[in-house]
């Protein structure tokens, strides 16, 4: 037995690591640990001697021998430029073999491996091999996945661990069977809400609503906390470093504001999956909208209502909608109808963002003219429509009709279209206005200033000289 001992001991470091024996394995993993952590040039070519073989060090059968691989292979990711290319394969066999082993130091050893690829900027391989670690069979590694993503997010940030991928894994993972899978999953869409804010409540709709109400009391534990990285990726260290030594500087300063970033306000469409609304519509859809009976009418658009209730819609064809919503609009004589068809217009252009502007100016010159209605459900309703059309274009695109409105002879038109105007120039920056377009605006706006009610008027009117 000595003998053999004697033999293994002779060999290299890389080979000692592919050993049959689990002790000369043990021997080389140890050694090669040291070897990472001395080498002083991080491109050194003794690392990628070893680019191979670092996945089989994770993945060892004896568990001294898989904890003594983790360490190397910890070493190796820490100090090798280009130790990232081992990403999907150690990250592969971290995820089968290592990240919900029964040994606490192999677990911990994994979980460091992990968050140290995301910090060498390998996050997007990590988060892609986590999930698919949420798809095994075994409730236990479903389980460490999820708490790794957390554990990622945490550290860095949304910025670096994408919230988007994980929002739809969360119906799955809140279905699962295994208590564990669930817990860590719960813990996980607290952390992300943490970084994304009240726009995740829109990706909850799927679950259970008992789910939704434990969701909701975790939710305002942290609602309005602020949240910042404790960890950064190699790129944004040296950045840190100057900024902790600025701040260090101004230690004292009253005018030093508290670090950290409150819950950010994103746009439930910047997470969201686009929806095909299109192909779902009724073959008889559009010859509902026409029916001589307005509950039929309003039964389509109800049914339109539904399917458009998300925040990102898909590519297509929307003129024939369109249009036919701008018809009801214009011409129904039903104020619940019209109202509805508005509110389905607004929808259509929250979900089309700048996609609607091949549709904006066909819309506005109609909701413009329906400030007339006396009905405030309608008046409100097509004040949520045009802001949701303008989003979609420019005051210089909206310059004729506007001033059309404003040079009408009803005064809810006038002054509903003031309103209007005030609210898209908050939107506008001041450097897209060219003196021509403010002069025109101008021109319009105090043609009105002795109309009745003209403090309105007047206020836009100071409104638009201001810009």
């Amino acid at each position: 037995m000595a003998t053999e001992d004697e033999e293994w001991k002779k060999l290299s470091t890389e080979d000692r690591c592919v050993h049959k024996q689990w002790k000369a394995r043990v021997s080389g993993y140890e050694d090669a640990a040291k070897l990472f952590k001395q080498i002083d040039d991080e491109k050194s070519p003794e690392f990628s001697r070893y680019l191979g073989l670092i996945k089989k060090f994770v993945s060892d059968s004896n568990a001294v021998g898989q904890e003594k691989g983790l360490e190397a292979a910890l070493a190796y990711v820490e100090n090798y430029a280009h130790a990232g290319k081992t990403v999907n394969d150690v990250m592969s066999g971290i995820v089968t073999k290592c990240i919900a082993a029964p040994k606490t130091k192999t677990r911990e050893l994994a979980m460091q491996i992990t968050l140290m690829y995301v910090e060498i900027e390998k996050y997007e391989a990590v988060q892609e091999e986590l999930i698919k670690g949420m798809d095994q069979k075994n409730p236990k590694i479903v389980a460490a996945c999820i708490t790794a993503v957390t554990a990622a997010l945490k550290e860095f940030g949304s910025k670096i661990v994408n919230p988007k991928p994980l929002i739809k894994k969360i119906q799955t993972l809140f279905a699962d069977r295994d208590k564990s899978v669930r817990d860590e999953a719960r813990l996980m869409v607290v952390e992300m809400f943490k970084w994304i804010g009240p726009a995740l409540r829109s990706q909850l709709n799927n679950l259970q609503p008992v789910q939704v109400t434990e969701l909701e009391a975790e939710f305002a534990k942290v609602e309005g906390q602020k949240v910042t990285p404790t960890r950064y990726i190699r790129s944004q260290q040296e950045k840190q470093a100057k900024l902790a030594a600025e701040t260090e500087e101004a230690e004292g300063d009253e005018d030093v504001e508290e670090e950290g970033y409150s819950t950010p306000t994103l746009d439930p469409y910047d997470i969201a999956d686009p929806v095909d609304i299109l192909s779902k519509l009724p073959k008889n859809f559009y010859e509902q909208l026409e029916a001589k009976k307005w509950q039929e009418r309003k039964e389509a658009l109800e049914l339109l209502e539904k399917l458009i209730k998300t925040p990102k819609l898909e590519n297509g064809d929307y003129g024939d909608l369109i249009r036919a919503l701008k018809k009801i609009i214009q011409k129904d004589t039903n104020v619940v109808v019209i109202a509805l068809a508005a509110k389905n217009l607004a929808c259509l252009a929250n979900g089309l963002k700048k996609r609607f502007q091949q549709y904006a100016a066909f819309c506005v010159p109609t909701l413009l003219e329906k400030f007339k209605e006396k009905k405030q459900n309608v008046v409100l309703a097509i004040r949520e429509a045009i802001d949701a059309v303008y989003d979609s274009i420019t005051v210089e695109v909206i310059l004729e009709d506007v001033v059309e409105a404003l040079n009408s002879k009803n005064p809810s038109v006038k002054a509903e279209t003031a309103s209007f105007l005030s609210r898209a120039f908050a939107k506008t920056s001041p450097t897209s206005l060219n003196k021509k377009l403010l002069k025109t605006y101008s021109a319009a706006l105090i043609k009105n200033i002795n109309e009745p009610g003209r403090f309105h008027f007047f206020y836009y009117s100071l409104l638009l000289f201001h810009f």
